[in-house]
């Protein structure tokens, strides 16, 4: 594969991750995920910063995925019925037939 296969590859990750970007600012579900699949050769130095920025994307975006699934589960922990009942206190047992 050649400098144009990573060109390639780096622009669909771009793709994916603008369309995701842009599903959450406007509160919708992101898109269906995908997998670029990334060429075999190793990365030319000429697009390492243009790897990098995608990288750095990525971890925020993966970053805000975890604050969200952190604030689903506080609220699921909040909602009525999910939590044990309270110890209640009950009245001694008497034995009448003692």
């Amino acid at each position: 594969m050649t400098s144009s296969s990573w060109q390639s590859a780096l622009d669909r990750l771009e793709a994916e991750l603008t369309a995701i970007e842009g599903a959450l600012a406007e509160g919708k579900p992101a898109p269906v995920e995908t997998t670029t699949a990334l060429p075999s050769v190793p990365l030319p130095p000429d697009l390492a910063p243009r790897a990098e920025q995608l990288l750095e994307r990525t971890r925020r975006l993966e970053d805000r995925a975890a604050e969200e699934l952190d604030g689903i589960r506080d609220a699921l922990r909040a909602l009525p019925g999910r939590r044990p009942p309270a110890a209640t206190k009950t009245g001694r047992i008497i034995d009448v037939g003692a």
